[in-house]
């Protein structure tokens, strides 16, 4: 179902706009040249003095896009940000430049994470150095680019949670504002997952395990991903410790801070991939509870992209290519899958960088919801994409509702690195070929296609979307998943099944 009528009707509009636009012949995994990147469908931009490292990305309901990571000020490292027109060019009304530098502790700052909230404030985390160790800390901005005051009135905090370092790399916002942040916390052993749910306001919330905060040891681990279900529980991925090597594993916990029992019977789970290290870097929920977790396998003497799929037990999903996981080889020896997003239609996009044989480019995999590659996607399923003159590092990726895919990193250029981004054309049909002509039968009625329509529009989903409606002998469509699939695969919408 739609999160609601008004949110339809936009996208509905957008997918008709591309079918009045100029038809292009890019294919499913082509760099959008024509709209993105002055004819290149990609962008590099400098935003410090020197390194510049891309690690986050969000894209606003205007199609602007928020990119966050951390930048070299001239003497030690801050949050940064930058905002980018659909176009690729720079937001001029972000912060009078289009990027912003926020210094939060003494040094060290790094900004992992982004969000955004529903009033267009951006909510940004990451780890900073408080001169002796690193804790959770937090930035949150105006849809202005200046800091928002009514946050910790200052804009920003820094929450020690371990006993000595603290790194958080994922954040979610819950719908009521509340905002969660996870990452790699010592426990005066080791590492353990960790998270801190913090108030609107800025200050910690106690009702989440009573001190706001909660390590818990899997054996020594770190998360690097965090979403949230629909019913409030929070689900966090990252590397455990297994008997010799890192292994995929998950935690997840109720929206008090207590481990989900109802989740493999203790709440977590640790899961062998590869024959070597697996690390879970990215994780994703579909619409039917399943668990999508992204990140790399080393087999033998190479890192490959692997995946995994969870039943919302906490078993593995055996309908997802028999096995429930899935690993596979893009670039020559070095792939690292850093980010996942989901399509509407249930497709797969995974996103990082691998080796070309002489250095890292941006990479992307798209998978089939059985877990086989997407051979639409670029004829294989997978592309490889040189952005700068050497190493480029694809760290986030997030889909727009066009069905174009965005990555964001950072590239080198010749010297050190900036901010860099690629867009790529989505399809199969990428919002084209959609129309008002909703059951396919070559004409426009008031008492099909409109109706179809109003009923979606109003939240109606299933059989009753159809009730009453007689098609004509040729229309295309004319049940409820025929609809549906048309809707998700042509018009960008998302629709549950």
């Amino acid at each position: 179902m739609f999160s609601s009528p008004r949110r339809w009707f936009v996208s509905f509009g957008v997918a008709l706009a591309f079918c009045a636009a100029t038809a292009s012949n890019a294919a499913p995994g082509d760099l959008d040249a024509a709209g993105f990147g002055s004819g290149l469908g990609k962008v590099m931009t400098p935003i410090g003095s020197s390194y510049d490292n891309a690690n986050a990305v969000a894209l606003q309901p205007d199609g602007k896009i928020v990119v966050a990571g951390v930048c070299y000020n001239g003497a030690n490292d801050d949050f940064c940000l930058a905002r980018y027109l659909p176009t690729g060019a720079l937001d001029t009304s972000f912060n009078g430049i289009g990027k912003v530098f926020t210094p939060i502790g003494s040094s060290g700052d790094r900004a992992t994470a982004v969000g955004l909230q529903r009033d267009g404030k951006i909510v940004v985390a990451g780890s900073c150095f408080n001169g002796t160790n690193y804790g959770f800390c937090l930035a949150r901005y105006l849809p202005s680019g200046a800091l928002d005051t009514s946050f910790n009135a200052t804009g920003t905090v820094s929450t020690p949670i371990g006993s000595n370092d603290d790194y958080a790399t994922a954040i979610a916002l819950q719908p009521d504002g509340k905002i969660v942040v996870t990452g790699s916390c010592f426990n005066g052993t080791n590492y353990g997952f960790c998270l801190a749910r913090f108030q609107p306001g800025g200050a910690l919330d106690t009702s989440f395990n009573a001190t706001g905060t909660v390590i818990t040891p899997i054996g020594p681990s770190g998360t690097y991903a965090v979403a949230l279900q629909p019913d409030g529980k929070i689900v966090a991925a990252g590397a455990c410790l297994g008997s010799a090597d890192s292994d995929f594993c998950l935690a997840r916990f109720q929206s008090n801070g207590a481990l989900d029992p109802s989740f493999n019977g203790t709440g977590t789970i640790i899961t062998p991939i590869g024959s070597n290290t697996d690390v879970a870097n990215a994780v994703a929920l579909q619409p039917d509870g399943k668990i999508v977790v992204a990140g790399y396998c080393v087999n033998g003497t190479t890192d490959e992209f692997c995946l995994a799929r969870f039943l919302p037990s906490g078993a593995l999903d055996t309908s997802f290519n028999t096995t429930g996981t899935v690993i596979t080889s893009v670039g020559s020896s070095f792939d690292v899958a850093t980010d996942v997003a989901l399509q509407p239609d249930g497709k797969i996009v995974v996103a990082g960088y691998c080796s070309n044989g002489g250095n890292n480019d941006f990479c992307l995999a798209r998978f089939l919801p059985s877990g086989a590659l997407d051979t639409s996607f670029n004829a294989t399923g997978k592309v490889i994409t040189p952005i700068g003159s050497s190493n480029d590092y694809a760290n986030a990726v997030a889909r727009q509702p066009d069905g174009k895919i965005v990555v964001a990193g950072y590239c080198h250029n010749g010297t050190d690195f900036d901010f860099c981004l690629a867009r790529y054309e989505g399809g199969p049909f990428d919002a084209r070929n959609c129309s008002m002509d909703i059951d396919g039968d070559g004409l426009v009625l008031a008492t099909t296609d409109s109706l179809v329509h109003a009923r979606v529009a109003l939240g109606i989903t299933g059989p009753a979307v159809i009730g009453g409606i007689t098609f004509a002998p040729h229309a295309t469509r004319n049940t409820w998943p025929l609809i549906r699939d048309y809707l998700v695969t042509q018009c960008g919408m998302s629709l549950v099944p």
